[in-house]
């Protein structure tokens, strides 16, 4: 089954590849991997989570580049971006990116710690975004359960051994990275995950810069927010989405059904719409 959703997949990569124009961005000390599709009047940032690289968008994204100009890319040890030698800032990586797709402004959708990041950035250079989009947001600052940190745990633990298999079973069957029941999704996930196995093992040395808490100073958030959670995502992530929520002023939050952590994977055309339509709405 594994197989077979793998080949799946690159047939899904291959939608963007035949509209994509792919690049390597120079930051400091490296370099970001990223693709551009699209030729709409307004821009869209795609930033993925820390579980799968920006292959993660490969449903959703051929469907936004029907009327938007798109980029994403891999954040720094993920997919095709090589693992960073020296301390760097995630930030100044997306500045990186959006100059080098010719984006003077965009607005920014990310998903979990994309979503913490595409905070910062709105909040550091509101100039630079249309709109913010945030899906089960790692929001900087905020201080997570201890079943959170040992659900963490448990899933990891077997790369202590070496033995990566391990994790991808428990990736698999973790109950709020994925609703029940949505067992291609599981086995795209799954595949991603075998196919980018760096991935995970980068982030436990990855020197990226730390930043300051985000829940203090998002009440100076000024850009347009939208805020989605997945139904069966863990409790953290529902607290996170409503402090977001209470924090920004004029937010919408919108909880999506069926949906668990990883809802790009499980629900491509509902989340692409949720957010063609926040975006459409800056013309």
């Amino acid at each position: 089954m594994i197989g077979r959703t793998m080949a799946l997949a690159c047939s899904l990569a291959a939608l963007w590849a035949g509209a994509a124009r792919a690049g390597m961005a120079d930051v400091e000390g490296g370099q970001i991997y990223y693709e551009t599709c699209g030729s709409g009047p307004q821009a869209i940032v795609l930033i993925h989570d820390g579980v799968i690289n920006s292959a993660s968008f490969d449903d959703m994204g051929p469907i936004l580049c029907r009327d938007f100009r798109v980029v994403r890319y891999d954040r720094r040890g993920y997919g095709r971006s090589p693992a960073a030698k020296a301390p760097y800032s995630a930030q100044e990586d997306l500045a990186a990116v959006m100059a080098a797709a010719k984006f003077d402004h965009a607005s920014l959708a990310g998903f979990s710690f994309g979503g913490g990041l595409a905070v910062s950035y709105a909040i550091e250079h509101p100039e630079q975004v249309d709109r913010l989009i945030i899906s089960g947001a790692a929001i900087n600052g905020f201080q997570v359960s201890r079943h959170f940190n040992y659900r963490i745990l448990h899933i990891v633990l077997p790369m202590v051994i070496g033995d990566f298999d391990g994790l991808v079973a428990n990736a698999r069957a973790d109950p709020w990275l994925i609703a029940p029941g949505h067992e291609v999704a599981k086995d795209k996930a799954a595949a991603m995950i075998k196919a980018s196995p760096q991935d995970f093992r980068h982030q436990a040395h990855d020197p990226i810069k730390p930043w300051p808490s985000d829940l203090k100073r998002m009440p100076d958030l000024k850009v347009p927010t939208l805020i989605l959670e997945g139904e069966w995502d863990i409790p953290d992530v529902h607290a996170m989405a409503g402090a977001a929520q209470v924090l920004v002023p004029g937010s919408t939050r919108i909880v999506v059904k069926d949906a668990g952590h990883l809802m790009q994977l499980e629900h491509p055309h509902e989340v692409a719409d949720l957010i063609a339509d926040f975006v459409r709405k800056a013309r």
